[in-house]
């Protein structure tokens, strides 16, 4: 494969001006040019990135932060199973997914690609993930944090019922568990026993560098 710098910076771009047909447009040159799943993602990550610098700084929305998100799946989706490439060195793995009865994942892809661009290693489970297939997740991929995410107010239930399994199953102590979405409140660590909550996407990012941070020898 050669490589092709106006194109890869073309996609940067597409993706912080949030650009939906450049993006598709240059995924697809992509592929045809042989470059990798993880190359792509590579580029698909600097965009995201400045995205959320734009955020940070005031001049995007939690809309516009969504709409990246979307458009980060919306070229994974491009990619077949067979040529996904997940073997980069990362600042630890991550499983995030959203609990049981809760089926919106916006927040959660928006995060999922935060920390993805940012040198994590994201597992995604998807929307309404029951607590065993957290478990058996856990026992797989070996976090070092799980987020869930919930929106209804009904996911608080489901999140403390995901724990509960955790905490039967003996994992309690592997993990660092952190909540988010829109029916996390300041109140919910008092019968749900995680770690830790947050209300945005930035703040997750932040509090899972600093999480990583602490841990390192």
């Amino acid at each position: 494969m050669k490589r092709n710098i106006q194109l890869e910076q073309d996609m940067v771009d597409a993706i912080a001006n949030l650009d939906d047909l450049q993006v598709i447009s240059c995924a697809k040159e992509m592929l045809e040019n042989e470059y990798s799943s993880l190359e792509i993602e590579q580029f698909l990550n600097l965009g995201l990135k400045k995205v959320g610098e734009l955020f940070e700084n005031g001049e995007y929305f939690i809309a516009d932060l969504m709409y990246s998100g979307m458009l980060y799946r919306s070229v994974l989706d491009l990619f077949s199973p067979n040529i996904r490439n997940t073997t980069s060195p990362t600042k630890g793995r991550i499983l995030i997914g959203v609990v049981e009865k809760d089926i919106h994942d916006i927040g959660k892809d928006i995060v999922a690609g935060l920390l993805t661009s940012d040198g994590f290693d994201v597992i995604d489970l998807g929307t309404d993930v029951s607590p065993k297939t957290f478990v058996q997740a856990i026992l797989k991929y070996q976090p070092v944090i799980v987020l869930m995410s919930g929106m209804m107010l009904f996911a608080r239930e489901s999140m403390q019922a995901t724990i509960e399994a955790i905490e039967t199953a003996g994992l309690r102590n592997q993990v660092h568990i952190l909540l988010g979405g829109g029916c996390v409140d300041d109140s919910i660590l008092e019968y749900v026993h995680a770690d830790g909550i947050s209300f945005e996407p930035i703040d997750t990012l932040k509090y899972c560098n600093d999480y990583v941070s602490r841990r390192s020898p």
